[in-house]
């Protein structure tokens, strides 16, 4: 029994430092394909570009400024629905994409914060990288929430890719870890230009409120 606790605890750790430094990646990342990225255009431009053309690239640098914070700072749970967390999110999305969101969620379901943020990152996750890679013109999110479950379905009509290559990078360490944390299972459906969908399934053992 000691030795399994110990091991827990192992697992624990690890699972924290990776979740750490997969975020400092993505802030590296993010700063210097976006951010930086668009401040040189507009350092390079400054000269000929006129006051509306600089205006609407500040206005474009601070927006990612904005959805960077918003994707590092862990949210206050508090008295937010998943439906309502998942949605905010959309909406910044959809000016990218386009996006279809379903919600079948039973009234006053308790959900825990843990779940809440662990199912809001995966989310995240998905969505990143079907941006990044799947060169997808819709994605389209399904969240189904009764008293004793919960199904989130993610799908994109993107290229796809080989499953024999569905560990590798994407996000899928991330994933996989955060789903463990809440007990959940995950599945992927994907071949190459038929697009991907990923179904996390979990047993809320709860009541209603």
């Amino acid at each position: 029994m000691i030795q399994l606790v110990r091991n827990a605890e192992t697992e624990c750790w690890e699972s924290i430092h990776y979740l750490q430094e997969r975020d400092r990646e993505r802030l590296s990342e993010e700063l210097h394909d976006n951010i930086i990225s668009q401040l040189n255009i507009i350092r390079l431009n400054i000269n000929t570009r006129n006051g509306k053309e600089l205006n609407s690239d500040l206005k474009r640098s601070m927006q990612l400024v904005r959805e960077l914070s918003h994707n590092l700072t862990p949210p206050d749970l508090n008295g937010i629905e998943l439906s309502d967390f998942i949605s905010d999110y959309l909406v910044q999305i959809s000016k990218e994409v386009e996006v279809l969101y379903v919600n079948h969620t039973e009234q006053d379901i308790l959900i825990s914060g843990t779940i809440k943020l662990n199912l809001f990152r995966i989310v995240q996750e998905l969505i990143t990288n079907i941006l990044k890679h799947a060169f997808a013109t819709e994605i389209t999110v399904l969240l189904r929430v009764s008293v004793k479950y919960l199904s989130l379905v993610v799908k994109d009509n993107g290229r796809g890719f080989p499953m024999e290559k569905y560990n590798k990078g994407i996000g899928m360490k991330n994933i996989q870890s955060r789903s463990r944390k809440i007990n959940a299972v995950y599945k992927f459906k994907t071949k190459p230009e038929k697009g991907t969908r990923c179904i996390v399934f979990l047993t809320l053992n709860n009541t209603k409120i």
